[in-house]
């Protein structure tokens, strides 16, 4: 499917572009044409957002894509857009949204070919990378799971290539992450293959549950030593699997962060 400019025009417009976006990189940027963290603050106290404490762990990017998110909820359209609200063509969500339903899933989507559908998950990607909601290309689940907990408890994310484990705190423990999609069509809560599991590559395994609408529904840190003893190896791709069932959370040392997570996801 080839992209007429007109197509690629009312895209960057809806994204980057936004009335939105424009308005706010003109608060936030210093004289340099950088990204100016005081200023960035400055605006969101104006409307009584105060998370500098809470997000200073996080890159520069990180912050501004958190902030932002906030703000474009509670700053009225009329003030960046002139009395005129905006309208994401293609993507008018209801009105109100029922927490325990299936996800909403626009028209656009459902009337796509299958190649469409591949160009504009690839787009998706992009626009997510961009915002630093996800590291990597692959899909958004792992990276969307190390930036909630990332957020919630001020680890720092590891670099990709970095092997065992994926975050560290401030005391220098290590946190591999873990996550896992529930759907209607596949209820498992196994997790990714666990590689290297003896050569205590981790101190803790961090693991969340969602839902089908990328909702946390569980969350848990456990010790290594309770990851041993639960997991299973996996002779043919020299691996260990883990199952998060619920019993998981009763183990000696489990510590149930769901709430924290929930937090964390509100305010991305």
């Amino acid at each position: 499917m080839k992209i007429s400019p007109e197509q690629r025009d009312a895209w960057l417009k809806n994204t980057a572009h936004s009335p939105f976006n424009l308005w706010l990189e003109q608060l936030v940027k210093g004289p340099d044409g950088q990204l100016d963290l005081a200023r960035l603050y400055d605006v969101a106290m104006r409307y009584g957002i105060d998370g500098q404490a809470q997000y200073s762990h996080l890159n520069p990017g990180q912050q501004r894509m958190i902030i932002g998110n906030i703000l474009r909820r509670k700053v009225p359209a009329e003030v960046y857009e002139d009395g005129k609200a905006a309208d994401h063509v293609g993507f008018a969500a209801p009105q109100t949204v029922d927490q325990t339903a299936v996800p909403f899933r626009p028209d656009i989507i459902r009337t796509a070919g299958v190649t469409d559908l591949l160009i504009l998950h690839s787009q998706i990607m992009d626009e997510l990378r961009d915002r630093e909601i996800v590291r990597t290309g692959n899909a958004p689940l792992g990276d969307y799971a190390e930036l909630l907990f990332a957020t919630a408890f001020g680890w720092s994310l590891e670099g990709n290539s970095s092997r065992g484990h994926d975050a560290c705190d401030t005391a220098g423990l290590r946190y591999q992450i873990k996550s896992r999609r529930v759907s209607r069509r596949n209820a498992s809560r196994q997790l990714s293959a666990i590689r290297r599991l003896p050569d205590g590559a981790f101190d803790f395994l961090a693991a969340v549950l969602f839902d089908e609408g990328y909702r946390v529904t569980k969350a848990v840190i456990i010790p290594h030593a309770v990851v041993v003893r639960r997991a299973k190896r996996v002779e043919l791709t020299n691996s260990w699997r883990f199952i998060l069932d619920d019993k998981v959370w009763g183990e000696e040392g489990a510590r149930d962060v769901t709430a924290a997570l929930i937090s964390a996801a509100s305010a991305i």
